[in-house]
């Protein structure tokens, strides 16, 4: 699940990982959250600046279900983390890495298969 209101960065993500990952995608916390409630994504890739609900009120909405609580989530932000705002994120326990949207595609979704493994695609439905 890429959640992100750059149309331009989530397609970019969406293409490199398409090949190896079936990609859902939403554009604010919002969208998220209803997203991952009617499908339990393996992982989340989420901005923290999104409009309706960001990516920090989402995080702290996934803790109220806890089919959510425990979904991989990667932190992706435009500006540099602050010492505050890394502090308000790393409460949530899934969140498994902080990564700035000036890191490469590359290097972003190596991070995204470490985190799954290799294991093989699953049928689409």
């Amino acid at each position: 699940m890429i959640l992100e209101d750059n149309e331009i960065f989530a397609a970019l993500l969406s293409a490199t990982l398409d090949a190896d990952f079936d990609i859902a995608t939403g554009s604010n916390g919002l969208d998220g959250l209803r997203l991952c409630r009617e499908a339990i994504p393996a992982l989340v890739i989420t901005d923290i600046g999104m409009p309706e609900m960001d990516g920090i009120q989402m995080l702290a909405e996934f803790q109220k279900y806890p089919s959510l609580a425990s979904v991989p989530v990667v932190v992706i932000t435009a500006t540099h983390f602050t010492h505050r705002n890394r502090n308000e994120i790393a409460r949530f326990p899934q969140v498994c890495r902080m990564l700035c949207k000036d890191d490469s595609v590359d290097s972003i979704t190596a991070e995204v298969r470490k985190i799954l493994g290799p294991g093989p695609r699953p049928a689409k439905p």
